[in-house]
Protein backbone atom coordinates (compact mmCIF):
# COMPACT_ATOMS: atom_id res chain seq x y z
CA UNK A 1 0.00 0.00 0.00
CA UNK A 2 1.35 3.39 -1.35
CA UNK A 3 0.10 6.23 1.22
CA UNK A 4 0.71 9.62 0.23
CA UNK A 5 -0.14 12.45 2.80
CA UNK A 6 -0.25 15.97 1.14
CA UNK A 7 0.12 19.48 2.29
CA UNK A 8 -0.39 23.14 1.18
CA UNK A 9 2.92 25.86 2.49
CA UNK A 10 2.63 24.72 5.87
CA UNK A 11 6.12 25.53 6.93
CA UNK A 12 8.10 22.01 7.68
CA UNK A 13 9.55 24.06 10.80
CA UNK A 14 6.19 24.26 12.29
CA UNK A 15 6.02 22.85 16.13
CA UNK A 16 2.46 21.68 14.68
CA UNK A 17 3.25 19.72 11.85
CA UNK A 18 6.39 18.18 13.35
CA UNK A 19 4.33 16.95 16.16
CA UNK A 20 0.73 16.68 14.13
CA UNK A 21 2.16 15.11 10.84
CA UNK A 22 5.52 13.66 10.68
CA UNK A 23 5.54 12.26 14.39
CA UNK A 24 2.91 10.24 13.40
CA UNK A 25 3.61 9.47 9.45
CA UNK A 26 6.67 7.75 11.78
CA UNK A 27 5.29 5.97 13.73
CA UNK A 28 2.72 4.39 11.22
CA UNK A 29 6.27 3.51 9.60
CA UNK A 30 7.19 1.48 12.82
CA UNK A 31 3.65 -0.34 12.87
CA UNK A 32 3.87 -1.01 9.66
CA UNK A 33 6.31 -2.62 7.06
CA UNK A 34 3.78 -2.81 4.37
CA UNK A 35 2.90 0.47 3.98
CA UNK A 36 5.42 3.05 1.63
CA UNK A 37 4.85 6.43 2.66
CA UNK A 38 5.45 9.59 0.73
CA UNK A 39 4.45 13.51 2.10
CA UNK A 40 3.91 15.56 -0.49
CA UNK A 41 4.75 19.13 0.35
CA UNK A 42 3.99 22.47 -1.55
CA UNK A 43 6.40 24.88 -0.53
CA UNK A 44 6.51 28.34 -1.73
CA UNK A 45 9.63 28.82 -3.80
CA UNK A 46 11.55 31.60 -1.66
CA UNK A 47 11.22 29.01 1.46
CA UNK A 48 12.97 26.48 -0.25
CA UNK A 49 16.02 28.94 -1.33
CA UNK A 50 16.10 30.29 1.96
CA UNK A 51 15.77 26.88 4.28
CA UNK A 52 17.25 24.39 1.80
CA UNK A 53 19.76 23.15 4.14
CA UNK A 54 17.13 22.71 6.69
CA UNK A 55 14.95 20.88 4.44
CA UNK A 56 17.72 18.75 3.05
CA UNK A 57 17.90 17.89 7.15
CA UNK A 58 14.48 17.01 6.96
CA UNK A 59 13.71 15.23 4.29
CA UNK A 60 17.14 13.21 5.71
CA UNK A 61 15.70 12.14 8.71
CA UNK A 62 12.49 11.28 7.03
CA UNK A 63 14.34 9.04 4.90
CA UNK A 64 16.16 7.66 8.17
CA UNK A 65 12.41 6.51 8.72
CA UNK A 66 11.19 5.63 5.25
CA UNK A 67 9.28 7.94 4.74
CA UNK A 68 9.94 9.71 0.68
CA UNK A 69 9.69 13.76 1.24
CA UNK A 70 8.64 15.04 -2.12
CA UNK A 71 9.22 19.42 -1.96
CA UNK A 72 6.99 20.96 -4.50
CA UNK A 73 8.13 24.49 -5.16
CA UNK A 74 5.17 26.68 -5.56
CA UNK A 75 5.57 29.96 -7.27
CA UNK A 76 3.73 32.54 -4.94
CA UNK A 77 2.33 35.61 -5.71
CA UNK A 78 2.85 38.68 -3.88
CA UNK A 79 2.06 38.60 0.27
CA UNK A 80 -1.32 40.73 -0.67
CA UNK A 81 -2.64 37.18 -1.52
CA UNK A 82 -3.29 35.29 1.64
CA UNK A 83 -3.48 31.61 0.78
CA UNK A 84 -4.59 30.16 3.92
CA UNK A 85 -7.60 32.02 4.07
CA UNK A 86 -8.60 32.34 0.43
CA UNK A 87 -11.10 34.24 -1.07
CA UNK A 88 -12.77 32.78 -4.58
CA UNK A 89 -10.70 33.97 -6.77
CA UNK A 90 -7.42 32.09 -5.35
CA UNK A 91 -9.28 28.74 -5.33
CA UNK A 92 -8.08 28.66 -9.65
CA UNK A 93 -4.66 29.72 -8.92
CA UNK A 94 -4.46 26.74 -6.17
CA UNK A 95 -5.65 24.47 -8.61
CA UNK A 96 -3.93 25.39 -11.15
CA UNK A 97 -0.20 24.87 -8.98
CA UNK A 98 -1.42 21.98 -7.89
CA UNK A 99 -3.46 19.63 -10.03
CA UNK A 100 -0.76 18.32 -12.70
CA UNK A 101 2.02 18.05 -9.97
CA UNK A 102 0.13 16.09 -7.76
CA UNK A 103 -1.67 13.97 -11.02
CA UNK A 104 2.06 13.18 -11.99
CA UNK A 105 3.21 11.87 -8.11
CA UNK A 106 0.31 9.76 -7.61
CA UNK A 107 0.94 8.28 -10.78
CA UNK A 108 4.60 8.29 -10.41
CA UNK A 109 4.55 6.10 -7.25
CA UNK A 110 1.10 4.08 -8.12
CA UNK A 111 0.17 6.30 -4.76
CA UNK A 112 -3.29 4.20 -3.57
CA UNK A 113 -4.49 6.77 -0.82
CA UNK A 114 -3.94 10.43 -0.91
CA UNK A 115 -4.52 12.01 2.55
CA UNK A 116 -5.05 15.89 2.18
CA UNK A 117 -4.39 17.96 5.16
CA UNK A 118 -7.23 20.83 5.31
CA UNK A 119 -9.13 22.51 2.40
CA UNK A 120 -6.79 24.01 0.15
CA UNK A 121 -5.41 20.99 -1.48
CA UNK A 122 -8.60 18.93 -1.79
CA UNK A 123 -10.03 20.17 -5.14
CA UNK A 124 -6.73 19.00 -6.87
CA UNK A 125 -7.70 15.85 -5.28
CA UNK A 126 -11.22 14.96 -6.18
CA UNK A 127 -9.96 15.33 -9.94
CA UNK A 128 -7.18 13.64 -8.89
CA UNK A 129 -9.65 10.32 -7.97
CA UNK A 130 -11.60 11.29 -11.27
CA UNK A 131 -8.59 10.37 -13.66
CA UNK A 132 -7.06 8.07 -11.83
CA UNK A 133 -9.30 5.12 -11.27
CA UNK A 134 -8.64 3.30 -7.99
CA UNK A 135 -7.12 5.76 -5.78
CA UNK A 136 -9.03 6.30 -2.38
CA UNK A 137 -9.12 10.06 -0.84
CA UNK A 138 -9.11 11.34 2.59
CA UNK A 139 -10.73 14.60 3.41
CA UNK A 140 -8.44 15.92 6.98
CA UNK A 141 -10.07 19.28 7.38
CA UNK A 142 -8.54 19.99 10.89
CA UNK A 143 -10.84 22.76 11.17
CA UNK A 144 -14.29 24.16 9.52
CA UNK A 145 -12.50 26.20 7.24
CA UNK A 146 -15.34 28.16 5.74
CA UNK A 147 -16.79 29.17 9.14
CA UNK A 148 -13.26 29.94 10.37
CA UNK A 149 -13.24 32.60 8.09
CA UNK A 150 -16.10 33.95 9.46
CA UNK A 151 -15.26 33.88 13.05
CA UNK A 152 -11.85 36.06 11.96
CA UNK A 153 -14.11 38.64 10.29
CA UNK A 154 -12.50 38.02 6.91
CA UNK A 155 -15.34 37.30 5.42
CA UNK A 156 -19.61 37.18 6.13
CA UNK A 157 -22.13 34.29 5.64
CA UNK A 158 -23.27 36.42 2.35
CA UNK A 159 -20.09 36.50 0.87
CA UNK A 160 -18.95 34.57 -2.12
CA UNK A 161 -16.12 32.98 -0.87
CA UNK A 162 -17.83 31.85 1.57
CA UNK A 163 -20.77 30.31 -0.28
CA UNK A 164 -17.83 28.82 -2.85
CA UNK A 165 -15.88 27.29 -0.10
CA UNK A 166 -18.97 25.72 1.06
CA UNK A 167 -20.25 23.83 -2.28
CA UNK A 168 -16.20 22.54 -2.52
CA UNK A 169 -16.78 21.55 1.18
CA UNK A 170 -19.80 19.42 0.21
CA UNK A 171 -17.96 18.46 -2.48
CA UNK A 172 -14.98 17.14 -1.07
CA UNK A 173 -17.05 15.09 1.89
CA UNK A 174 -19.48 13.63 -1.05
CA UNK A 175 -16.20 12.51 -2.97
CA UNK A 176 -13.79 11.62 -0.27
CA UNK A 177 -13.41 7.79 0.94
CA UNK A 178 -13.31 8.83 4.60
CA UNK A 179 -13.35 12.35 6.55
CA UNK A 180 -11.51 12.44 9.82
CA UNK A 181 -13.47 14.40 12.65
CA UNK A 182 -10.88 15.16 15.69
CA UNK A 183 -14.47 14.82 18.27
CA UNK A 184 -17.64 14.03 17.18
CA UNK A 185 -18.38 17.45 17.39
CA UNK A 186 -17.43 17.29 14.02
CA UNK A 187 -19.32 14.33 12.86
CA UNK A 188 -22.00 16.43 13.95
CA UNK A 189 -21.08 19.90 12.24
CA UNK A 190 -20.10 18.22 9.11
CA UNK A 191 -23.10 15.28 8.53
CA UNK A 192 -25.34 17.87 8.16
CA UNK A 193 -23.72 19.00 4.94
CA UNK A 194 -23.26 15.30 3.84
CA UNK A 195 -24.97 12.94 5.77
CA UNK A 196 -24.08 9.85 3.80
CA UNK A 197 -20.26 10.68 4.04
CA UNK A 198 -18.29 8.02 5.82
CA UNK A 199 -16.19 9.48 9.27
CA UNK A 200 -14.17 8.67 10.90
CA UNK A 201 -12.96 10.21 14.57
CA UNK A 202 -9.17 10.03 15.24
CA UNK A 203 -8.27 12.62 17.80
CA UNK A 204 -5.54 15.36 17.92
CA UNK A 205 -1.85 13.08 19.05
CA UNK A 206 0.34 14.54 22.28
CA UNK A 207 3.72 13.27 23.02
CA UNK A 208 2.81 11.94 26.09
CA UNK A 209 7.12 11.57 27.24
CA UNK A 210 7.45 14.96 25.90
CA UNK A 211 4.38 16.05 27.99
CA UNK A 212 4.53 15.08 31.35
CA UNK A 213 4.62 16.70 34.81
CA UNK A 214 8.27 17.62 35.57
CA UNK A 215 8.86 17.90 39.28
CA UNK A 216 12.39 19.56 38.85
CA UNK A 217 10.75 22.37 36.61
CA UNK A 218 7.58 22.87 38.77
CA UNK A 219 10.05 23.53 42.10
CA UNK A 220 12.42 25.93 40.29
CA UNK A 221 9.96 27.80 38.34
CA UNK A 222 7.29 28.04 41.25
CA UNK A 223 10.38 29.54 42.74
CA UNK A 224 11.68 31.24 40.25
CA UNK A 225 8.28 33.80 39.79
CA UNK A 226 7.44 33.42 43.92
CA UNK A 227 4.76 31.20 43.49
CA UNK A 228 3.70 28.94 46.98
CA UNK A 229 3.22 25.55 46.45
CA UNK A 230 -0.16 25.79 47.92
CA UNK A 231 -1.21 28.83 45.14
CA UNK A 232 -3.47 27.47 42.56
CA UNK A 233 -2.27 28.21 38.81
CA UNK A 234 -4.54 28.66 36.10
CA UNK A 235 -2.86 28.26 32.50
CA UNK A 236 -3.43 29.05 29.30
CA UNK A 237 -0.97 27.89 26.30
CA UNK A 238 -0.79 29.26 22.59
CA UNK A 239 -1.81 32.57 20.55
CA UNK A 240 -3.92 35.22 21.46
CA UNK A 241 -6.00 37.44 18.99
CA UNK A 242 -9.64 39.15 18.77
CA UNK A 243 -11.37 36.28 17.10
CA UNK A 244 -11.23 32.15 18.67
CA UNK A 245 -8.86 32.94 21.21
CA UNK A 246 -10.44 36.50 22.29
CA UNK A 247 -8.04 37.40 25.44
CA UNK A 248 -11.52 39.61 26.35
CA UNK A 249 -12.84 36.03 27.85
CA UNK A 250 -9.85 35.35 29.86
CA UNK A 251 -9.97 38.82 31.21
CA UNK A 252 -13.89 37.91 32.19
CA UNK A 253 -12.77 35.04 33.83
CA UNK A 254 -9.47 36.44 35.93
CA UNK A 255 -12.27 39.20 37.30
CA UNK A 256 -14.80 36.97 38.40
CA UNK A 257 -12.07 34.70 40.18
CA UNK A 258 -11.42 37.49 42.59
CA UNK A 259 -14.23 36.65 44.55
CA UNK A 260 -12.39 32.75 44.95
CA UNK A 261 -10.75 32.92 48.59
CA UNK A 262 -7.98 30.89 47.41
CA UNK A 263 -5.36 31.99 46.96
CA UNK A 264 -4.14 31.55 42.76
CA UNK A 265 -2.83 33.59 39.34
CA UNK A 266 -3.03 32.87 36.01
CA UNK A 267 -0.50 32.14 33.94
CA UNK A 268 -0.35 32.80 30.05
CA UNK A 269 2.24 31.16 28.06
CA UNK A 270 1.73 33.43 24.58
CA UNK A 271 3.93 35.43 22.13
CA UNK A 272 0.94 37.63 21.49
CA UNK A 273 2.16 39.70 24.75
CA UNK A 274 1.31 42.99 23.72
CA UNK A 275 -2.10 41.93 22.66
CA UNK A 276 -2.26 40.44 26.12
CA UNK A 277 -1.38 43.35 27.80
CA UNK A 278 -4.13 45.69 25.46
CA UNK A 279 -6.85 43.71 26.82
CA UNK A 280 -5.67 43.27 30.21
CA UNK A 281 -5.27 46.79 30.66
CA UNK A 282 -8.78 47.72 29.48
CA UNK A 283 -10.17 45.52 31.55
CA UNK A 284 -7.81 47.07 34.53
CA UNK A 285 -6.22 43.92 35.45
CA UNK A 286 -3.02 44.24 37.36
CA UNK A 287 0.23 43.01 36.55
CA UNK A 288 0.27 41.15 39.79
CA UNK A 289 -2.79 39.33 38.89
CA UNK A 290 -1.04 37.08 36.09
CA UNK A 291 2.39 36.62 34.33
CA UNK A 292 3.27 36.39 30.85
CA UNK A 293 5.99 33.87 29.39
CA UNK A 294 6.79 33.75 25.97
CA UNK A 295 8.77 30.19 25.67
CA UNK A 296 10.16 28.00 22.91
CA UNK A 297 7.55 25.41 22.05
CA UNK A 298 10.12 22.30 23.36
CA UNK A 299 10.36 24.18 26.81
CA UNK A 300 6.09 24.38 27.11
CA UNK A 301 6.00 21.39 29.01
CA UNK A 302 8.75 22.85 31.73
CA UNK A 303 6.34 25.56 32.15
CA UNK A 304 3.14 23.66 32.40
CA UNK A 305 4.65 21.67 35.11
CA UNK A 306 4.15 24.82 37.39
CA UNK A 307 0.45 24.90 36.89
CA UNK A 308 -2.77 23.27 38.56
CA UNK A 309 -5.53 23.89 35.67
CA UNK A 310 -5.34 24.23 31.82
CA UNK A 311 -7.52 26.72 30.23
CA UNK A 312 -9.31 27.08 26.99
CA UNK A 313 -12.22 29.38 26.43
CA UNK A 314 -13.73 30.82 23.18
CA UNK A 315 -16.31 33.79 23.15
CA UNK A 316 -17.78 32.02 20.00
CA UNK A 317 -18.91 28.77 19.13
CA UNK A 318 -16.23 26.62 17.51
CA UNK A 319 -16.38 22.67 17.04
CA UNK A 320 -12.23 22.34 17.55
CA UNK A 321 -10.73 20.48 20.46
CA UNK A 322 -7.26 22.42 20.56
CA UNK A 323 -4.25 20.66 20.45
CA UNK A 324 -3.83 22.33 23.76
CA UNK A 325 -6.07 20.44 25.14
CA UNK A 326 -4.37 17.33 24.85
CA UNK A 327 -0.89 19.24 25.99
CA UNK A 328 -3.32 19.97 29.40
CA UNK A 329 -4.32 16.57 30.05
CA UNK A 330 -0.78 14.91 29.31
CA UNK A 331 0.78 17.34 31.97
CA UNK A 332 -2.51 15.56 34.17
CA UNK A 333 -3.96 18.86 34.17
CA UNK A 334 -8.01 19.19 34.61
CA UNK A 335 -9.13 21.37 32.13
CA UNK A 336 -11.14 24.62 32.49
CA UNK A 337 -13.53 24.75 28.76
CA UNK A 338 -16.74 26.53 28.03
CA UNK A 339 -19.82 25.79 25.95
CA UNK A 340 -18.53 27.47 23.19
CA UNK A 341 -15.87 25.24 23.26
CA UNK A 342 -17.28 22.10 21.58
CA UNK A 343 -15.12 19.36 20.88
CA UNK A 344 -12.91 20.12 24.51
CA UNK A 345 -16.53 20.35 25.93
CA UNK A 346 -17.62 16.94 24.67
CA UNK A 347 -14.25 15.47 25.91
CA UNK A 348 -14.34 17.28 29.52
CA UNK A 349 -17.90 16.04 29.92
CA UNK A 350 -17.61 12.05 28.64
CA UNK A 351 -14.35 11.39 30.60
CA UNK A 352 -14.80 13.69 33.49
CA UNK A 353 -11.39 15.38 33.21
CA UNK A 354 -12.48 19.00 33.96
CA UNK A 355 -14.78 21.81 34.64
CA UNK A 356 -17.28 23.07 31.63
CA UNK A 357 -18.14 26.61 32.69
CA UNK A 358 -22.26 27.68 31.32
CA UNK A 359 -21.17 31.56 31.63
CA UNK A 360 -18.55 33.43 32.09
CA UNK A 361 -20.56 36.30 34.17
CA UNK A 362 -22.14 33.69 36.45
CA UNK A 363 -19.12 31.46 37.54
CA UNK A 364 -20.19 29.22 40.58
CA UNK A 365 -17.39 29.86 42.81
CA UNK A 366 -18.45 26.87 44.78
CA UNK A 367 -17.69 24.76 41.34
CA UNK A 368 -14.38 26.10 40.92
CA UNK A 369 -14.00 24.98 44.37
CA UNK A 370 -15.05 21.93 43.89
CA UNK A 371 -12.51 21.30 41.21
CA UNK A 372 -9.74 22.33 43.12
CA UNK A 373 -10.29 19.77 45.72
CA UNK A 374 -10.69 17.30 43.16
CA UNK A 375 -7.89 18.06 41.53
CA UNK A 376 -5.37 14.91 42.77
CA UNK A 377 -8.12 12.81 41.34
CA UNK A 378 -8.51 14.14 38.07
CA UNK A 379 -5.10 14.76 37.92
CA UNK A 380 -4.35 11.07 37.32
CA UNK A 381 -7.58 10.07 35.35
CA UNK A 382 -6.64 13.25 32.61
CA UNK A 383 -2.81 12.24 32.34
CA UNK A 384 -4.02 7.95 31.79
CA UNK A 385 -6.66 9.28 29.30
CA UNK A 386 -3.78 11.13 27.13
CA UNK A 387 -1.74 7.89 27.38
CA UNK A 388 -4.53 5.44 26.61
CA UNK A 389 -6.12 8.13 23.71
CA UNK A 390 -4.21 10.85 22.95
CA UNK A 391 -0.63 9.60 22.67
CA UNK A 392 1.21 9.77 19.28
CA UNK A 393 1.51 5.67 19.25
CA UNK A 394 -2.68 5.64 19.34
CA UNK A 395 -3.41 7.77 17.02
CA UNK A 396 -0.47 6.75 14.37
CA UNK A 397 -2.77 3.38 14.99
CA UNK A 398 -5.98 4.57 14.27
CA UNK A 399 -4.82 6.32 11.39
CA UNK A 400 -3.05 3.42 10.04
CA UNK A 401 -6.78 1.35 10.87
CA UNK A 402 -8.18 3.52 8.80
CA UNK A 403 -5.49 3.29 5.73
CA UNK A 404 -6.50 -0.58 5.83
CA UNK A 405 -10.15 -0.19 6.12
CA UNK A 406 -10.28 2.35 3.09
CA UNK A 407 -7.58 0.30 0.88
CA UNK A 408 -10.02 -3.13 1.32
CA UNK A 409 -12.83 -1.32 0.52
Amino acid sequence: MNIAYAIWLESLKSPILKGQVIEILKEINKLSFKINIYFFAFQPAHRILLHYQEFQNIKKELNNSNIKLIIIPCLILPRIIDWFNAKWYIIPLIFIYTFPKLLFLVYYYNINILHCRSYPIMLSAVITKKVKNGIKIIFDPRSPFPEENITAHRWDASSFSYKLWKKLEKLYLKESDATIAITSTYIEHFKKISPQSFFFVIPNNVNTKKFLPNHKSHKQLRSKFCLAENEIIFVYSGSLGNHWNNPDIYARLIIKLRELDIKHKFLFLTSDKMILKETFDKYEIKDDEYINVCVDFDDVPKYLSIADFGMNLMDKKDIRMSIKTCEYLAMGLPVITNLNVLGAKEIVERYKVGLVIKDIENININEIKNIINEKESISQKARKLAIEKYSTNKVAKQYLNLYKTIYNI
